[in-house]
């Protein structure tokens, strides 16, 4: 095999390329992301790190080891990340042999790719499978995922493979691009009330950024734990620094109206106790309309929290589909229910959150409902789904007068 470029053992300050996934759609917020990790690394005389941003990937050039471990401590917004560690221009690019010459290029890149694991007892098939291929004109990268498993698995909670909840890493992105949107830390948030709740990806998402868990401790594994690359120093400075900047803050306790689909009880059941180990949210058993018709519970809070979060991911059924009968006009509905707390809110109190939208018209349905509001609309793909994301924020009285 002829390769073009092939990675040597390297030393944890050698800089290397990468390449980052993300969800899509938000490459413009992932991409200001990753500067700014890459930026802000506790550790001095760092290489200045080349990152560019395209529509699938970002490419993170000339960045050492220390620099990469300290970007996956905080990088619930990733959902992969590889290290580039050969290129070829040496295949048949004839397409009926494409598919036949792109597993002999990554068999053989075995051989490449194993000289950096700390086991020298790694099996091929373990290497293989974390082997991917990309390419442009005729050259073909091959790159290492150092995660393994995809970013939006945390190892919390199962997959609950008959529905379609929103990955976590879309979801951690949306939470923390709404706070970015409208300049509001979230540390003013009084309360978290999450209707439609499934699987409880928005519950655990917020638990875990308020929480600050770094993204390499989650329980579940991580090849590039595995590989001699992983600075297990820089790493255990990472948790010391951390550990003295987290804030004495008064948590919040997500308020959650659960989906009443009967297809989710097992998975509550079998679930809750598990992903509740990691993080705490306390559930309230109400049926879907009932954010249509009551009013939530919230606690009074202090001057300094003023502020309500309200994630909104109507059931996939509703999105999917349009519907009849009684849920006709869904997203209109919350709209004017969101109008309707507003009111009651605003006194003291603002609103702050989103809502995602399967099509224009649903979109438009709710855009309407919140004349008053502050709005920004984003797109991204989801289940192959164009959903926009409506981002939504009303100013309380507290707020206003503090302006």
């Amino acid at each position: 095999m002829n390769w073009k470029f092939k990675i040597r053992k390297p030393q944890q300050g050698t800089t290397l390329t990468w390449e980052l996934y993300f969800p899509p759609g938000t490459s413009t917020w992932v991409g200001d992301k990753v500067k700014e990790n890459l930026d802000q690394i506790p550790l001095p005389n760092q290489p200045e790190a080349n990152v560019r941003t395209f529509s699938e990937k970002i490419k993170i050039e000339n960045t050492n080891a220390h620099q990469i471990t300290y970007l996956l401590f905080n990088g619930y917004f990733i959902r992969d990340l590889r290290l580039v560690i050969a290129r070829t221009n040496d295949w048949d690019k004839s397409a009926e042999k494409r598919e036949e010459e792109w597993d002999r290029i990554l068999t053989e890149a075995v051989s490449i790719a194993k000289p950096l694991f700390s086991n020298p007892d790694t099996k091929f098939y373990e290497i293989k499978e974390n082997l991917h291929i990309s390419f442009f004109e005729d050259e073909i990268t091959v790159s290492l995922s150092v995660l393994g498993e995809p970013g939006y698995k945390r190892g919390i909670k199962a997959t609950f493979p008959t529905s379609a909840p929103v990955p976590e890493d879309l979801a951690h992105i949306l939470i923390e691009e709404c706070f970015q949107i409208f300049s509001i830390p979230r540390e003013k948030v009084n309360s978290v009330y999450i209707p439609f709740a499934g699987t409880m990806t928005f519950a655990t998402e917020w638990k875990l950024g308020e929480e600050k868990i770094p993204f390499l401790s989650l329980p579940r594994e991580f090849i590039w734990k595995k590989l001699t690359l992983f600075p297990e120093k820089s790493y255990e400075h990472f948790l010391k620094k951390r550990n003295t900047l987290l804030p004495n803050n008064t948590h919040v306790t997500p308020m959650v109206i659960q989906d009443t689909d009967p297809a989710l009880t097992p998975y509550w059941t079998q679930e809750f106790s598990n992903w509740r180990k990691w993080i705490h949210v306390e559930s309230i058993d109400h049926t879907i309309s009932d954010f249509l018709k009551t009013f939530p519970v919230f606690s009074e809070g202090n001057e300094n929290t003023t502020h309500y979060f309200i994630p909104l991911n109507p059931p996939y059924g509703y999105r999917k589909n349009e519907m009849t009968g009684p849920e006709e006009k869904l997203y209109a509905k919350i709209g004017n229910r969101l109008n309707v707390l507003s009111k009651d809110l605003q006194k003291k109190f603002s609103i702050i959150g989103f809502i995602l939208c399967p099509n224009e018209d649903k979109w438009s349905d709710c855009m309407k409902e919140l004349k008053n509001f502050s709005k920004k609309t984003i797109h991204v793909t989801h289940g192959g789904i164009d959903l926009r994301v409506l981002f939504f924020h009303l100013e309380g009285k507290s707020e206003r007068s503090s302006n």
